[in-house]
């Protein structure tokens, strides 16, 4: 809908939770077709000229802004930008292990800094189980170079609201929950609020000095207990049930002089009427897992021991006689517990003259619907390998013709892969990554656990001109990883075939039509056919003969002090033509926006703006009307209307497509959808 005297295009108010992950562009001038996957993400950004009454936006992905009035002049924009799965890179921070994203990267930038007033952004989140996390928001601002936290309200629709007062970047994370408690040298018993079958006694003069001690809880799910038990059966063989690893941190290390007296949860659906062999308790030393050396007291549900140190601990049900086999399988769960089994997998788009290639990390429990999804879209599924790396070299290289292949590549063994996750990757032989996309800037896949999607995507094209079957590879190599059975595991290479038809399309030539030269009427010959009639001539009238001027008298009297008049047609610049504009309005879809900036009638832009409304037209429909009236209205359709264009364009924030217009400008070129291969991100 429109609103106030500017008709500036408003997005959708609908927040919404963001359980469901797609993303649309929700403005009331309608897109008019269908978004492709490989289609920039206009969706992901928009631009607001809020004016002097402010007002309430929609954001992407469901989010909303909230401005108050005056805050903003005429020509002031704010605009949001969502960073795509492909450009996270960029953005995110540096987080702790237990720390982890849930939201989409939200970046404002605004004309108008500082703000004068504050500012409210409501940001959407992933659902996340919260009896054992709580949220958290992180920000950095436009003008500070380190992410500090954000104050916030919880909102019941799975999104946070921050009031603020200057702008910047934002996402949303969780972190496990801690429950904090005072310890005083006279001792204390503490019954924690996080669970109520944990409790900690102190007794008194366990230690000299006051400090604090915090609980944490991390579960462990069936699931997980299940796939430890499938990939490691030699270590957790023995193992029946463990509860969840739960946390006893104090502020400052210490062994106590006297011990603590802890109580602690037995397994699910385990009850104890009297002493059991095969309950164990589990503590994490410096020398990995042990069995806590005490003696137990049960309860029906919980279990009672005593310890001089505080870490982390585990209760455990083993087979019978077997409890000196479980820390190896808490050690084992422990390294699990985070992970699940994962696929690396590329999707191949081969157009004809432009070739797109995604990356993805996903969970194996998505990989059929992922593969189904991109083959509607025109994607090809390549299938990785799982390869060894050879000793001495950093990469992987294709078989050579006619060499046999190893049994490594057709027993692939199981990938886990865990939230942080990251791959070095890179593309050899035969193909390359297109120099503008941001290989060179940075080659890491980054695994997003509690995200919809994380890939990247290039735009790949032979690395010769030769016109022949090519293939390559892309040769991908965890980053971070001590294991070394895991190590193996997750290294791996994608192996490209591109065929020789495809090859020859790419190279042919692209076939331009040029523009129809302007008819010429044709000349009538009937005019020639036509009769001539005879007219008399009428009679001479008698001239009186006046004595002629002498040539200084005549040269005298033909003098003039006024410059010739010379006219000449200016031609208008390429940039501003038909087809030129064409293209820039799909570039441009908040046309609204633009007639502000270009300093079009009030008048006009409400007209356009109903008249966009009536007739159903798309955003880039809308632009093309625009541009089309504005260059009507310019006197001067050369110089001065591209800088006006190109002023009109930075002042909305683009800067990147004014450079464009004005360098195809001086070069005296069109705007082609060509010239906006630099801007062009596919996937993203």
């Amino acid at each position: 809908m429109f609103f106030d005297d500017k008709l500036n295009v408003k997005l959708s108010e609908s927040g919404g939770s963001m359980k469901n992950k797609e993303i649309s562009n929700s403005c009331s001038v309608a897109i008019g077709t269908n978004k492709d996957f490989m289609d920039d993400d206009a969706h992901l950004k928009v631009t607001y000229s809020p004016g002097k009454k402010g007002g309430n936006f929609g954001l992407p992905n469901g989010g909303k802004l909230i401005l108050p009035e005056g805050l903003f002049g005429k020509k002031d924009t704010i605009t949001c930008q969502v960073a795509s799965p492909s450009q996270r890179w960029k953005y995110y921070p540096t987080l702790p292990s237990y720390e982890h994203i849930t939201s989409e990267i939200y970046t404002l930038q605004s004309t108008m800094h500082p703000l004068k007033k504050s500012v409210i952004i409501q940001i959407p989140y992933y659902q996340i189980e919260t009896e054992h996390n709580e949220i958290n928001v992180k920000g950095k601002w436009s003008d500070e170079n380190e992410w500090v936290d954000v104050g916030f309200l919880k909102k019941e629709d799975c999104s946070v609201e921050l009031e603020v007062d200057r702008l910047g970047i934002f996402i949303v994370t969780f972190t496990p929950k801690k429950e904090i408690f005072d310890v005083t040298p006279q001792g204390c018993l503490y019954n924690a609020h996080i669970s109520r079958y944990i409790s900690v006694r102190f007794p008194k003069k366990a230690h000299d000095k006051p400090f604090q001690c915090a609980i944490q809880i991390n579960p462990i799910p069936s699931d997980k207990l299940q796939l430890a038990k499938e990939l490691s059966p030699g270590e957790t063989a023995d193992l029946i049930l463990a509860t969840e690893f739960i946390d006893l941190i104090p502020s400052t290390p210490c062994v106590f002089k006297r011990a603590v007296s802890v109580k602690l949860p037995l397994p699910t659906g385990v009850e104890v009427e009297e002493e059991n062999d095969d309950i164990a308790v589990l503590q994490k030393t410096e020398n990995g897992w042990e069995l806590v050396d005490s003696k137990y007291k049960f309860t029906r549900t919980t279990v009672t021991f005593d310890t001089k140190s505080l870490t982390k601990f585990c209760v455990m049900q083993s087979k019978p006689d077997r409890k000196k086999r479980l820390p190896p399988a808490a050690q084992v769960l422990e390294n699990r517990n985070n992970r699940e089994k994962g696929e690396i997998v590329a999707f191949l788009n081969l157009q004809e003259k432009l070739w797109f290639l995604v990356l993805e990390c996903m969970p194996q429990s998505k990989l059929e619907s992922r593969v189904k999804e991109m083959s509607e879209k025109g994607f090809k599924h390549v299938v990785k390998e799982i390869v060894k790396k050879d000793e001495g070299t950093n990469f992987f290289r294709r078989p050579q013709k006619f060499q046999q292949p190893t049994r490594q590549l057709q027993v692939p063994p199981t990938c886990e892969i865990n939230d942080g996750m990251k791959w070095e990757f890179s593309v050899v032989d035969d193909i390359k990554v297109n120099s503008e996309s941001n290989y060179m800037e940075n080659r890491e896949l980054h695994y997003f656990r509690y995200l919809p999607e994380s890939y990247r995507q290039f735009v790949i094209e032979p690395k010769t001109n030769e016109e022949r079957a090519i293939s390559g590879a892309i040769n991908l190599d965890p980053l971070g990883i001590e294991d070394k059975n895991l190590k193996e595991n997750c290294t791996c290479s994608i192996h490209i075939e591109i065929d020789e038809e495809t090859v020859k399309a790419y190279f042919k030539p692209e076939f331009v039509p040029e523009e129809p030269e302007p008819k010429k009427e044709k000349v009538n010959f009937d005019i020639l056919n036509t009769p001539v009639f005879k007219e008399d001539k009428p009679e001479v009238p008698v001239i009186q003969k006046f004595k002629p001027l002498p040539p200084t008298v005549m040269e005298r009297l033909m003098r003039t002090n006024r410059k010739p008049i010379i006219t000449r047609v200016e031609r208008e610049s390429k940039v501003l033509s038909g087809k030129s504009l064409r293209n820039l309005s799909k570039l441009v879809p908040e046309g609204l926006t633009l007639a502000v900036h270009l300093n079009l009638p009030d008048s006009t832009i409400t007209g356009l703006g109903f008249d966009a409304i009536s007739n159903g037209l798309s955003m880039a429909d809308v632009t093309y009307k625009i541009l089309l009236y504005w260059k009507r209205m310019c006197k001067d359709k050369k110089d001065g209307a591209v800088n006006s264009l190109t002023n009109a364009l930075r002042d909305m924030g683009r800067e990147e497509i004014a450079n464009i217009v004005f360098e195809r400008h001086r070069d005296n070129k069109e705007l082609s959808p060509d010239a906006f291969t630099p801007l062009f991100t596919p996937y993203q």
